[in-house]
């Protein structure tokens, strides 16, 4: 392994994650095309898997347009390697069509890659990143804060696929002020997470915020249900249920029982208790949902840690000083889904040593402090608990403690077809068309038929 760099880095600190380019990055997580499932598989090729010290003097990189944290750990790199990369930068939305176009030629202009949650097993079971298992082990895994639940969507087959630069899970965001005005205790969420079925507890505060004052409607919730959005919300309740997206067969099992209760408390916010907006299943995060939760309107919200930053910046949330975040509500447990990123080598890669050595300085805890600092949640709980760095960033303890529960997605090759299919048969519930169990029947039975066909 390439050894630790003991210089200093120079970063300006960031007092809050910036709002616009903030919102804008996570809501672009989502709905990709089904090119690649049409291609033939692999495992994880080994080969360059083991870094050295092959360095070239030559590396090239794809990175995501919303990372200014990597780009401060680039410009550190190049002082440290005496040569500039090649840097290219991509969408999340253009990363999947980018990326195969260049591996279906068998070739690659970068040589360590941005690589979402929902590409990881995808990319790997067609063999095109190099295994990122030994770099892991020796390095990464052995650090004993490492937040492991954050790597499940790298997994596969006993492989680490990539590295995680960043990890985020979904937390719950409450208007304080809204709480004490329906004369409930601003403070109790904090404890929701570790206070079985503190669910119910949730709903009733919802519904004591939920009404019209003064010619304004408020709402005890808000969410955003649009599309494949509500699987985030519904991805949650499923594991603070218990369940799972999948079974460890990587078959459907969102049709499970816990599947079919989770579902039914989402319609209940909806239709039974009211304290949801009627149009949610139409929100989004940047237009409609986060709006509403910093103009001051709704109680409570389900949402990234990023929320938490925004809503404290008095030039863009009226309920800044009055905002708070902790963890989900529990069920059986608390739960939510994870939205973390990664950086891989690909098979195509020429200058692997070259990759590794800056994926080490990002994965570092040097590294890490940068990421933290540039406001994007650290892979190492220790990071997001530095006095510094908490001063800077409050919620990030809230989402150290996040990922000691569940936070699975449901990672699997076909998980763009499999979750377009879900969403559909939620929003058929949410329309009163169909019920929870039906819904997530069809869903499962839709699924596997596709997969059928594809094996034909």
């Amino acid at each position: 392994m390439v050894p630790k760099s003991n210089r200093p880095h120079h970063f300006t600190r960031r007092r809050v994650l910036g709002g616009g380019s903030a919102l804008t990055a996570f809501a672009a997580m989502g709905g990709l095309s089904a090119l690649v499932a049409a291609c033939g598989g692999g495992d994880p090729i080994d080969e360059g898997a083991e870094p050295g010290t092959d360095f070239t003097g030559d590396l090239g990189v794809l990175i995501g347009t919303h990372m200014d944290p990597i780009k401060a750990l680039l410009e550190q790199h190049q002082a440290s390697v005496g040569f500039a990369p090649t840097v290219e930068e991509v969408t999340t939305p253009d990363l999947r069509s980018k990326l195969t176009t260049s591996f279906l030629a068998q070739s690659s202009p970068w040589d360590a890659v941005f690589v979402t949650a929902e590409l990881g097993v995808e990319l790997g079971n067609r063999g095109w990143l190099t295994n990122a298992s030994i770099f892991m082990d020796e390095g990464v895994r052995t650090e004993s804060d490492l937040l492991t639940r954050g790597l499940g969507a790298v997994e596969l087959d006993g492989n680490t696929l990539a590295a995680p630069w960043t990890m985020g899970s979904q937390l719950l965001h409450w208007n304080k002020r809204m709480m004490e005005q329906a004369g409930l205790d601003p403070d109790a969420p904090t404890n929701w997470h570790s206070t079985p079925n503190s669910w119910d507890t949730f709903v009733e505060y919802a519904k004591a915020m939920t009404g019209e004052r003064d010619g304004t409607q408020y709402y005890g919730y808000t969410d955003a249900w649009a599309g494949t959005h509500v699987l985030w919300t519904w991805g949650g309740m499923l594991n603070m249920h218990g369940g799972s997206f999948l079974d460890e067969e990587q078959q459907p099992n969102w049709n499970s029982e816990e599947g079919v209760e989770a579902l039914q408390k989402l319609y209940d916010l909806l239709h039974t208790h009211q304290v949801v907006d009627p149009a949610v299943t139409t929100y989004t995060w940047v237009f409609d949902a986060t709006p509403g939760f910093f103009e001051g309107t709704r109680g409570m919200f389900i949402s990234w840690p990023f929320v938490a930053g925004v809503a404290a910046i008095p030039d863009a949330s009226q309920i800044a000083g009055h905002s708070a975040f902790a963890p989900n509500p529990a069920v059986v447990t608390s739960g939510s889904v994870d939205g973390s990123e990664f950086f891989g080598v690909p098979v195509y890669a020429e200058n692997k040593d070259e990759a590794w050595r800056l994926i080490e300085l990002i994965t570092s805890r040097e590294g890490q402090r940068v990421v933290a600092l540039g406001g994007w949640g650290s892979i190492y709980s220790g990071v997001l608990q530095e006095p510094d760095i908490v001063e800077a960033f409050p919620f990030y303890p809230a989402l150290a403690k996040a990922y000691e529960y569940p936070v699975d997605g449901g990672w699997s090759e076909d998980r763009p077809r499999w979750t377009q299919m879900l969403a559909d048969e939620i929003h058929e519930v949410l329309a009163g068309n169909k019920s929870p169990k039906q819904a997530l029947d069809d869903a499962a039975a839709a699924a596997t038929e596709a997969r059928r066909q594809d094996e034909e």
